[in-house]
């Protein structure tokens, strides 16, 4: 929102409010799984982001239209993020879980990416 004076000078604008968006962008939704531990992310660098004083927020762009069950009913999920450190943050969309191999009670690892497409809002609190 932006408000000016009958000259063009502007008023009321972003920086007046208390909170400033840092960056905002769409995630795609993805479905994939495989085996073994994953540990990345997308990267993101975001200018002026510090976890002191910024937080993330990450909304849907779709939504289920039914009630959810409360178990994996193959809709998808939506994706967390981690601080990595100066400006930058990670949006991890999978889980790591372990699977029965059939043998004993041995396991293995795996993964599974099932996220919807999101947007990411980085906001900063002034």
């Amino acid at each position: 929102m932006e408000v000016f004076d009958g000259a063009g000078a502007k008023t009321l604008g972003m920086d007046d409010f208390t909170i400033q968006r840092l960056a905002s962008f769409v995630v795609p939704g993805s479905k994939t799984s495989g085996t073994g531990v994953r540990t990345d992310s997308l990267v993101y660098d975001i200018p002026g982001y510090n976890p002191a004083t910024c937080f993330v927020m990450i909304t849907p762009r779709v939504y289920a239209n039914y009630p959810q069950p409360g178990y994996d009913d193959n809709w998808g999920y939506t994706p967390t993020y981690k601080d990595l450190g100066g400006t930058q943050i990670g949006i991890i969309r999978y889980m790591n879980y372990r699977q029965p191999t059939g043998v004993g009670g041995n396991q293995r690892d795996a993964w599974i990416e099932k996220t919807v497409e999101c947007v990411v809002e980085v906001v900063r609190v002034i």
